[in-house]
């Protein structure tokens, strides 16, 4: 008398024919096949086997609507496995939206790092041509100061000493004076810039790959009255940044090696480390807590708690991830089968190993076989084969 099957579907795709299997899990023999996967011929297929108590099968809507209308009384179990490749196919599309194919993390000398840069018009600790210019100047008519009161103190008038020096009598009167001071009264002055409000904007348009016309277009609309060199000089500075974050000097990352975490554990993941990983998390926290609701997933379903199905839902929605609410969307259409799996052992490894065995029958015929004769093959190899 069979009690526990699990069933599953399957696809001979040179005939383009599609079935359905079961098999009972206590002889581990397949015990049928069914030329068809549609609602009403499974209905109608499962009702001629009238003592079915238990069957696990994957996730699919059709199966489920057939078992219910078939009986009731089913205990439908989800399959586990099935459960988690949702799940890790939920987030890899996350990831795969999420991330490009290979990012950087930006270096900590950019302010793309998410740390600023010394600022764009800060001088600290570098001396530009401006400032080396001044200095210059400022020596020369250091020294200039100094010989013209030199000269006076020897007792030369103004008039020889203009002569003898080569400036005007007014600028020998102006440096006579006790309190000049030679350094420029306008040296070091900051005037408004024009251009520093718009300067996130300019980021943002950048990391875009917008060009120099485009961005001009963009901040003029918004009000910018400045020159057009302007921006150009601080694009080019910005867009240097942007490169260095991006090129080899950066931490460059590949998203296959992230995807490949929600299956592995990073120490068996060789294309990251767990340093790298860590900066990935602290640059995009979201990547942290995908991996969080999949570790707790998976804990869930072995922990023989199903009242914790309900706590574990609540949290991933919480996220606000679109492919993962889709998922526990399903997960809510199929609860009770779920609850199962969490509570019973069963799952649908029989059937996808036996699928497998259908699938080299039909080859070792070279796939002119019927349905028929297929069935008739695989059933009478099955009551051949020894159990242990």
């Amino acid at each position: 008398m069979v009690t526990k099957v699990c069933v599953d579907d399957f696809a001979i795709r040179k005939r383009h024919t599609y079935g359905t299997i079961m098999v009972d899990m206590e002889s581990r023999r397949v015990i049928d096949l069914l030329p068809s996967r549609e609602i009403e011929d499974v209905v109608e297929w499962l009702k001629t086997y009238p003592n079915l108590s238990i069957v696990s099968r994957d996730g699919s809507v059709s199966y489920h609507s057939a078992i219910s209308q078939a009986n009731t009384a089913i205990v439908q179990v989800s399959d586990r496995f099935h459960l988690l490749k949702g799940f890790t196919d939920a987030a890899k599309k996350f990831l795969t939206r999420f991330l490009s194919a290979n990012f950087c993390l930006p270096q900590e000398a950019s302010h793309y790092a998410g740390t600023a840069t010394a600022d764009y018009w800060s001088k600290e600790g570098k001396e530009d041509f401006p400032t080396k210019e001044h200095k210059q100047t400022l020596e020369r008519k250091t020294a200039l100061v100094k010989k013209v009161r030199e000269l006076k103190e020897e007792g030369w008038n103004n008039g020889e000493i203009a002569e003898r020096t080569g400036i005007g009598r007014q600028t020998v009167a102006k440096y006579l004076k006790p309190g000049y001071n030679p350094v420029n009264a306008l040296y070091n002055t900051t005037y408004p810039s024009k251009i520093k409000p718009y300067v996130e904007d300019i980021k943002g348009l950048l990391s875009e790959g917008k060009t120099f016309r485009q961005i001009s277009s963009y901040i003029r609309e918004k009000g910018y009255r400045g020159a057009d060199s302007t921006i150009r000089m601080y694009a080019t500075r910005e867009r240097k940044l942007l490169k260095e974050a991006g090129d080899g000097r950066g931490e460059k990352i590949e998203r296959r090696w992230l995807i490949k975490l929600l299956y592995k554990p990073v120490d068996q993941v060789k294309g990251i480390s767990q340093k790298q990983l860590d900066q990935v998390i602290e640059q995009y926290p979201v990547i942290g807590k995908v991996y969080d609701a999949g570790k707790s997933f998976k804990e869930t379903l072995f922990a023989r708690k199903p009242e914790d199905l309900e706590a574990w839902m609540e949290e991933c929605q919480l996220l606000g991830i679109e492919e993962l609410d889709s998922f526990v969307n399903g997960i809510q259409r199929d609860k009770d089968a779920v609850k199962n799996t969490i509570q019973f052992d069963y799952n649908n490894g029989l059937a996808e190993g036996s699928v497998n065995k259908l699938k080299v029958v039909k080859r070792i015929m070279y796939g002119r076989n019927s349905f028929e004769l297929l069935k008739s093959k695989l059933l009478r190899l099955e009551l051949k084969r020894k159990i242990n």
